[in-house]
């Protein structure tokens, strides 16, 4: 019951996302080129595996992304450790910067190229649990490609958004007051985004 309502209230909002023109997600401002070269995908990738989702309602439609003014310096992620962050996402993974934003966020650079983003987490605290749910539904809006997830956290949904120039999946999970944010550098499918929030969402409190 509980899929079935996240699936339809997310295909509702990408429909009606898609009449009105409403753009999805904004993509986090990032420091780095967007010419740089492409990852080659040479990391590999590995399968891992709760409260119930809250109705939706009318809620301002939140902004997810980091803002450009964040600090970005080098650190550990406290969500999620390189070397399975690579596993999961699928490209080596070098340099490792912290967001100092509150909650902290973390981006993974390519191992053979430090200016070239492969993943982001970024993390959005709301006020209630359904705050937060209304969020990560409402940020698939105007994404037809949109997939969804109920078991991870009160629910997630994966679709497309630019990452330094190319379209990549990236997925937007609850967990209650916060809206996490995981993106990669895969451009299909969508399968890394998810595995990525099921290994994060643990850690997320």
């Amino acid at each position: 019951m509980k899929a079935g309502l996240l699936t339809g209230i997310v295909l509702l909002l990408a429909l009606a996302g898609c009449q009105s023109g409403s753009p999805g997600v904004n993509p986090p401002s990032s420091t780095v080129a967007t010419s740089q070269p492409q990852p080659t995908g040479l990391g590999g990738a590995s399968g891992e595996q709760a409260s119930s989702a809250s109705p939706a309602r009318s809620t301002p439609r939140p902004t997810l992304s980091t803002s450009g003014a964040v600090t970005e310096t080098l650190g550990t992620c406290p969500y999620i450790s390189a070397a399975r962050f690579a596993d999961l996402e699928g490209d080596r993974v070098g340099r490792v910067t912290v967001l100092r934003s509150r909650p902290a966020g973390c981006r993974f650079y390519f191992e053979y190229d430090p200016a070239v983003l492969v993943g982001e987490i970024t993390v959005t605290r709301f006020g209630t649990p359904t705050e937060a749910y209304n969020a990560m539904v409402g940020s698939a809006r105007g994404h037809p490609e949109v997939q969804s997830d109920a078991a991870i956290g009160a629910g997630a949904v994966a679709f497309q958004t630019p990452l330094q120039g190319s379209r990549t999946w990236q997925c937007v999970f609850a967990k209650g007051t916060s809206v996490v944010t995981v993106r990669t550098r895969q451009p299909y499918p969508a399968l890394n985004a998810f595995l990525l929030a099921r290994a994060i969402a643990p850690k997320i409190t």
